[in-house]
C-alpha cells in the first residue's frame, strides 16, 4: 500500500463550521498584533459570534526590505518570493494541499472579507485554541512518558506526510519553516500552520532532510539536553522509514548537487555557531550514529 493510500490521521468528529459570507469593517478590529515582525495578525469576532484571525501580509516591514528578502530568496536560498502577494498566494495553495491528504490546518474563510484591505494580501483563518508544541513540551506537569507518547503518535504522521511529499514529488508538503514552533495540538490530533513560502527544489527527498534536522534542532533547543536524547531516541526507533530518515545526515554532508556540498563545507569551516551543539550539522551526525548503531545492533542479533 502506497503512502497516499493509507489512512490519515483523525480528524475532528465535527465539521469546522464556516461563517456566512461577510464584510469586516477595518476600523472594527481591535489591531493589537499576536505575531512578531512581518505580518499583521488581528483576532476578531465576527457578528455571528465566530472567532477568526486576520493575517495581513503587508505588515511593518518597508517594501525596499520585501524586495531585498524575494532577492535573497529567489536566487540564494532557493526558496519562493517574500513578497506580501507570493506569501499570500504560497500560503493558501499550501494549506489547500496539506488539507487535502489529510494533514489540519487552520482552516481559510475567503468569504469573509475586509474593507479596506488589498484582497491579494490579506487571509481570514478559523482561530484555534490549540496548545503549542514548544509549551506542550516543556511542560513538566505533564508526565515525561505521555509527552513521548504524544511525540511518537507526531512520528507517525510526520513520516506518512514525508513519503507522500517524496511519493508525489511535491516540495509543498515540506515546512519551510519547519520546528517545534509550527505545531499545535488541537482535538487530539496536530494542527500546522505558517506556509508563506515553501523551498521551490524538486529534490523532494533532500527537502525531507532539512525539514528533520530543522525540527530536531529546535527541539535540542527548546527542550534540553535530556529531552533531545529520548525524542531522538524515539524518532530512530519509530520512524518507519529508515532510508528516509537517513536523508537528514545527506542533506547535510552528502548533498547530490556539488555546489551546496562545497557550500556546506565553507559553512563548517566560517561559522563557529556551525560546529556547536544542535546545529544542523551536529543533528545529522547524531542521527546517522543512532541509525548505524541501530543498524549494528539489530545486525547482531540477527
Amino acid at each position: 500500500m502506497s503512502p497516499s493510500d493509507a489512512a490519515a490521521p483523525p480528524r475532528p468528529d465535527s465539521p469546522r463550521p464556516e461563517p456566512a459570507p461577510c464584510t469586516i469593517r477595518l476600523a472594527d478590529i481591535d489591531r493589537t498584533n499576536l505575531a512578531g515582525a512581518g505580518n499583521y495578525l488581528w483576532k476578531h469576532r465576527l457578528a455571528d459570534g465566530t472567532d477568526v484571525v486576520v493575517k495581513v501580509y503587508y505588515g511593518s516591514r518597508s517594501p525596499l526590505l520585501y524586495l531585498k528578502k524575494s532577492f535573497g530568496n529567489v536566487f540564494l536560498t532557493g526558496r519562493s518570493s517574500h513578497m506580501p502577494k507570493a506569501r499570500c498566494a504560497t500560503e493558501a495553495d499550501c494549506v489547500r494541499t496539506w488539507e487535502r491528504h489529510g494533514f489540519r490546518c487552520f482552516g481559510m474563510y475567503p468569504q469573509v472579507e475586509v474593507e479596506g484591505l488589498p484582497r491579494d494580501g490579506y487571509m481570514v483563518f478559523e482561530y484555534v485554541p490549540g496548545r503549542h508544541f514548544r509549551e506542550y513540551f516543556q511542560d513538566r506537569e505533564i508526565p515525561f512518558d505521555e509527552r513521548m507518547d504524544t511525540w511518537r503518535r507526531f512520528i507517525a504522521e510526520w513520516h506518512r506526510r514525508h513519503a507522500v511529499a517524496v511519493e508525489t514529488a511535491d516540495n509543498r508538503l515540506i515546512h519551510e519553516n519547519g520546528d517545534v514552533k509550527h505545531v499545535m495540538l488541537w482535538q487530539g490530533g496536530f494542527l500546522y500552520f505558517d506556509f508563506e513560502m515553501l523551498y521551490t527544489a524538486r529534490d523532494v527527498r533532500m527537502l525531507v532532510g532539512r525539514e528533520i534536522c530543522a525540527y530536531m534542532r529546535s527541539v535540542g533547543r527548546f527542550f534540553g539536553e535530556e529531552t533531545y536524547e529520548r525524542m531522538a531516541e524515539e524518532l530512530v526507533e519509530h520512524y518507519p522509514d529508515k532510508a528516509l530518515l537517513f536523508t537528514a545526515w545527506e542533506f547535510a554532508f552528502r548533498h547530490p548537487n556539488p555546489f551546496t556540498r562545497f557550500v556546506r563545507k565553507l559553512d563548517l569551516l566560517l561559522k563557529p555557531k556551525n560546529r556547536k551543539r544542535y546545529s544542523k550539522y551536529d543533528v545529522a551526525r547524531d542521527l546517522k550514529r543512532r541509525l548505524d548503531a541501530r543498524s549494528l545492533t539489530r545486525s547482531g542479533r540477527s
